[in-house]
């Protein structure tokens, strides 16, 4: 039986390659590990196809969408919610670095309150 992540992380990139690399860093480091990626790339020509492709990812389930051309953030970001199982969506900026309890705490957070639909962490 295969079990669904809890949370599907999405990050929407665009010629990033030299933020992308601390951002996928920094999702290695996570305390919580019931989390999928999803990363959708908008046709980027830096080389961030090759780094996501090679990057040393620990992720139990992780998923590449390649756009040939810059479809626009929120275009991108639809396709990875359409790809997305968890109960939780994190959209997540290509230039951010997570601390490795974000996800405990949010989850926490959000499974103490089942009336909120919509958080945004600092």
């Amino acid at each position: 039986m295969k079990i669904n992540p809890l949370v599907s992380i999405i990050i929407v990139n665009w010629n990033g390659k030299d933020v992308l690399k601390g951002c996928l860093e920094s999702l290695t480091n996570l305390d919580y590990q019931n989390w999928e990626l999803i990363l959708v790339d908008n046709g980027s020509v830096d080389g961030s196809e090759n780094l996501v492709e090679n990057f040393n990812l620990k992720y139990k389930s992780y998923h590449l969408i390649k756009n040939s051309k810059n479809l626009g953030f929120a275009f991108a970001n639809n396709q990875g919610l359409k790809k997305a199982r968890g109960k939780y969506i994190l959209l997540l900026n290509n230039d951010t670095k997570v601390k490795s309890d974000l996800l405990i705490k949010l989850v926490k957070w959000m499974e103490n309150r089942p009336t909120v639909g919509v958080i945004q962490p600092k």
